[in-house]
C-alpha cells in the first residue's frame, strides 16, 4: 500500500491541496475525527468529495473510506483502523506528529510537506525477536481479546521484563505494524507492555515454552523478512 504524510506544521488548506496532487486521479475519501472538525474548515465541505467520520455519534458525514483515504487529523488508533478497511488502496495522512510515529517508521512512509516526524529508534533484536515470537499466535488465532493468546503475549513480556528489559510502547507498535499486526491488538500490545513495566503482575498461565521465549532474549542479531 502506498501511505504518505503531511507534517502538522502545514496548514490544512494547503495539505489538502498536496493530498489531492499525490492522489493523481485516483478517487479520494476524507475521514476525520468528528463532524465539528470538518465544520471548522468550510471550504472542506464545498471541495467535492464524500467526507467520513471515524465518531460513534451521528453525523451528516457518512462516507466509508475507499480509493485514497485522506486521514484527516486522526489519531493512530483511528487511522490504522480506517487503512485496514475494505477499499482503501493508499492512504495520505494530514496533520502528522509525534504520535504516529510508530505507524510513519514502520512502513517508512513519505513525508509530503513540513517537517518530518522523527522516526522510532530501533528497537533490540531480542524485542523483534519475541514480537516476530508470537506474531502468528496474535494474527491467526482470536488476537488478545483471547485469554490464552494473551498468556503467551505477557509470559513474554514478564520474562524479558525479570531479564532486566524495559519496554518502549512505540518501539513494540513498531515491530507490531511491521509484522502486519492488526491496529486494535497493536495497542493493546503496547498497553500490556506499559502495565508490565509498571511493575503490575499480570495473570497469565504458561502457554510458551520457556526455552522458546530464552531463546527470544538471547537474541544478538535479527533481520526482518521480506
Amino acid at each position: 500500500m502506498r501511505r504518505a504524510f503531511i507534517a502538522a506544521t502545514v496548514s490544512l488548506r494547503d495539505s489538502f491541496a498536496i493530498a489531492t496532487e499525490w492522489a493523481q486521479a485516483n478517487p479520494l475519501t476524507v475521514i476525520a475525527p468528528m463532524t465539528a472538525d470538518v465544520e471548522a474548515e468550510s471550504w472542506l465541505q464545498d471541495a467535492g468529495v464524500p467526507i467520513g467520520v471515524t465518531s460513534k455519534k451521528h453525523s451528516r458525514f457518512t462516507a466509508r473510506p475507499q480509493g485514497t483515504l485522506v486521514a484527516w487529523c486522526l489519531d493512530l488508533h483511528d487511522l490504522l483502523d480506517q487503512e485496514s478497511q475494505k477499499g482503501v488502496q493508499e492512504v495520505v495522512l494530514v496533520r502528522a506528529h509525534g504520535v504516529h510515529a510508530p505507524w510513519i517508521t514502520a512502513h517508512g512512509v513519505e513525508c509530503l510537506a513540513g517537517t518530518p516526524v522523527p522516526a522510532v529508534p530501533e528497537a533490540s533484536p531480542a524485542i523483534k525477536a519475541m514480537v516476530q515470537g508470537v506474531t502468528n499466535y496474535v494474527i491467526r488465532n482470536q488476537g488478545l481479546v483471547d485469554e490464552r493468546e494473551r498468556w503467551r503475549v505477557i509470559q513474554a513480556l514478564t520474562y524479558f521484563r525479570q531479564c532486566g528489559h524495559t519496554f518502549d510502547r512505540d518501539q513494540l507498535s513498531v515491530e507490531a505494524l511491521r509484522q502486519g499486526w492488526p491496529g486494535n491488538r497493536v495497542g493493546k500490545l503496547a498497553e500490556l507492555a506499559s502495565d508490565v513495566n509498571a511493575g503490575k503482575r499480570l495473570r497469565f498461565e504458561q502457554r510458551l515454552r520457556p526455552e522458546v521465549v530464552a531463546e527470544w532474549e538471547q537474541t544478538q542479531t535479527f533481520e526482518h523478512e521480506n
